[in-house]
């Protein structure tokens, strides 16, 4: 077909659909459109028999404001000349563009030689599988009224679709949904099963007038909401239901969403064969994500046997002894009862045996109870009850932060996960090491976020934070003191070391000072820091403070992250990253340098997580504290309860801070271990007994 020919046909098209009102698209019989130029140049271009594969030149225009509603009836056999016996048969119409494309040029070219064959003349004929709507006009006109809650950029992203499409449904049809449509709405109705909320996508009702018809702007409707529900649903799914935790629940949670590109979700939606498939697969792929929604889905469908699984009040038992509650104690640990006790007689479930002491011991060390013995007591009882207490609600809320998670946590890295206190190295999937860490106070929490481990410092030092500085120190100086002496801190100005008593500190910003703790034994950071670069200035680091991690809770620091045993971690991390050996970390840590930053040839990602559920690989929920109230917080802003939040936001501190009159009466003298009657009018110090270094940082880094 030569280009004079496709725009009349278009043109003529363009007519027919502008006649008025959309119900229905219209299709040429590919039999009439001749290949070889001998067909009538103002007839219609034909259409193939389908909805989105209609070729450009086979569409209404761009600028037509509304396709026509009347059929445009084929013409009577009469009105035709008989074909000649030797004209080929025409082809049926093809179910695919392609055959249609090549359906013509192959089997319709009359020959030759023939003289007398004259081209019969287009049919049009209804097609009811593709109807035409303004749905592009009506998502503009309607975005005050009808869609009035829907989401911006998605109507500004339909708009753009539709008009692309020139009103090409994916939704409706002359005879009300599609099969596409049922399907999408039956993944929408199935969002509970994901951690979302059914009730939040709107479900238009399309009902028949009495002739049995649809009504046009009914159909239009239907088509721009069900789009516009399909573009909630995307988001949703990948956590913008809390569109920045940051903002709306406290800086500590330092996280975003990362949403999908919106018009590349509405056409990867229009192209994709099952559509609610394509929706359902926009949740997290991550393990733990899909371990929560299977518990999810069996807690709603067993609430009473997790009752039964309880462990209720009773006296302390011990290994030898037998008692009902025995019989749930090896539910919960999984331990089957042996055949006979030590004596050759007979056992059942109520009978404390050795293999269930040893499952209660490991159990109480996994979980920081002390002492870590065989008896079941009641602070085992509280451990296991709170363990099986496991809510849709937190479900839902630890469902929701996996959504705001990388998506690819990558193949070798770090997790750290507060409320249970401890991290994980995970490679390919498998945890290879973890170990308890100590996080920061409710008051001065740990951050969460993920950056890249880049750096490894051996013999470090303590470089003291602005908040420190100004808070612990500045007081002190401002009085005419010397707290850095006292705590064994150097400060320096432009590289070099400074003499406090020669600054005038109520004229001058602390924060220009680089002020540290020189390595040693008593260094606040121990032998190794493992650094993540971050606006948080947090890492992961050894401590002289050993005794708080055999505490159950354990929220002491100022909001770094302490690592019991942190050589075996860099031992890890070397030889992964460098190749190096036990042997030379562990000389590196004894007779290398002082501040010796050995830089990782490959980054780590760090995942600092705040999970308080989470499905061990025995398929058991483990659950833990909400130390820091966030769960709490999503929880309510997930119930649309923004006004109860109470947010959780990171102190910035500033020398305007300090009150201008001394400092002894800003509440922070008593981190230096001093007394009142220790100091003279001016704020004074007047002795040392009782203070130091090492009550210093006792209370600032809550050792002991």
């Amino acid at each position: 077909m030569d280009f004079g020919m496709r725009v009349a046909k278009v043109l003529a098209v363009g007519l027919l659909l502008t006649a008025g009102p959309v119900s229905a698209a219209f299709a040429l019989d590919p039999a009439n459109d001749q290949p070889n130029g001998t067909g009538n140049a103002s007839e219609p271009a034909p259409a193939t028999n389908g909805a989105a594969e209609t070729a450009m030149e086979h569409q209404p225009s761009p600028e037509t404001a509304a396709p026509a509603a009347a059929t445009v009836a084929a013409p009577s056999p009469a009105q035709a000349p008989a074909p000649q016996a030797n004209t080929p048969e025409a082809p049926q119409p093809s179910s695919t563009p392609d055959a249609a494309a090549a359906a013509p040029a192959t089997e319709t070219a009359a020959p030759a030689t023939t003289a007398t064959t004259a081209p019969e003349p287009p049919k049009l004929i209804a097609d009811d599988r593709l109807v035409y709507l303004p749905v592009a006009d009506y998502i503009q006109n309607n975005a005050k009224k009808a869609l009035a809650g829907t989401d911006a950029d998605d109507r500004q992203v339909l708009v753009k679709f539709y008009t692309s499409r020139m009103g090409s449904t994916l939704w409706v049809d002359k005879q009300g949904y599609t099969a596409e449509a049922k399907n999408l709405i039956a993944a929408l109705q199935d969002a509970d099963s994901w951690g979302l909320r059914s009730a939040d996508f709107k479900i238009p009702d399309l009902k028949p007038t009495a002739t049995g018809d649809y009504n046009p702007d009914d159909l239009t409707a239907v088509e721009a909401r069900l789009s516009l529900e399909a573009m909630e649903y995307a988001r949703d799914a990948h956590g913008d239901r809390i569109s920045d935790p940051s903002s709306q629940l406290g800086t500590y949670i330092d996280r975003k969403p990362e949403l999908l590109d919106r018009k590349t979700v509405i056409d990867d939606l229009a192209a994709a064969a099952d559509k609610g498939a394509y929706l359902t697969s926009l949740n997290p792929k991550q393990e733990q994500f899909r371990r929560l929604r299977e518990k999810l889905a069996a807690l709603r469908s067993s609430k009473k046997e997790a009752e039964a699984l309880k462990i209720p009040d009773g006296p302390l038992l011990k290994p030898g002894q037998s008692n009902a509650q025995i019989a749930i104690l090896r539910k919960r640990l999984k331990v089957t009862a042996p055949a006979l006790k030590d004596d050759g007689t007979a056992v059942d479930d109520t009978y404390y045996d050795k293999a269930l002491a040893e499952a209660v011991k490991a159990y109480k060390a996994s979980k920081g109870i002390r002492p870590e013995n065989t008896t079941v007591s009641s602070s085992l009882r509280n451990s296991l009850n709170s363990g099986n207490d496991v809510t849709e609600a937190r479900l839902i809320a630890n469902m929701e932060e996996w959504r705001w998670m990388p998506a690819d946590l990558g193949n070798y890295y770090i997790m750290v996960n507060i409320p249970e206190f401890k991290f994980r190295v995970v490679s390919d999937g498998q945890v290879i090491h973890e170990e308890r860490i100590v996080s920061g106070r409710p008051d001065a929490q740990s951050p969460i976020f993920s950056e890249a481990m880049k750096t490894v410092v051996i013999q470090p030092r303590w470089n003291v934070p602005d908040s420190i500085k100004i808070k612990e120190l500045l007081p002190g100086l401002r009085a005419g003191g010397d707290p850095l002496r006292r705590q064994g801190l150097v400060a320096e100005y432009n590289g070099r070391k400074i003499d406090p008593y020669n600054v005038d500190w109520s004229r001058t910003d602390i924060r220009n000072f680089n002020v540290y703790q020189p390595p040693g034994g008593g260094n606040a950071l121990g032998v190794v820091k493992f650094l993540f670069p971050n606006k948080h200035s947090v890492y992961l680091h050894d401590t002289p403070s050993k005794s708080l991690f055999n505490e159950p809770v354990r929220a002491f620091s100022h909001g770094c992250m302490r690592v019991r045993n942190p050589v075996t971690l860099a031992e890890i991390i070397l030889g992964k990253d460098k190749g190096w050996d036990k042997e030379k970390v562990d000389d590196l840590i004894k007779n290398g340098p002082e501040e010796n930053e050995v830089a990782l040839d490959h980054p780590i990602p760090v995942h600092v997580t705040y999970f308080t559920a989470w499905v061990d690989d025995n398929g058991e929920v483990q659950t833990f504290n909400d130390v820091y109230g966030h769960e709490k917080r999503i929880t309510l802003a997930l119930a649309g309860r923004w006004n109860q939040i109470v947010k959780a936001d990171e102190k910035k501190v500033s020398p305007e801070d300090i009150p201008n009159d001394g400092w002894r009466n800003d509440g922070f003298a008593s981190l230096f271990g001093d007394d009142d009657d220790e100091y003279d009018s001016r704020g004074r110090r007047k002795k040392h007994s009782g203070g130091g270094l090492g009550n210093f940082f006792k209370q600032v880094f809550g050792g002991n």
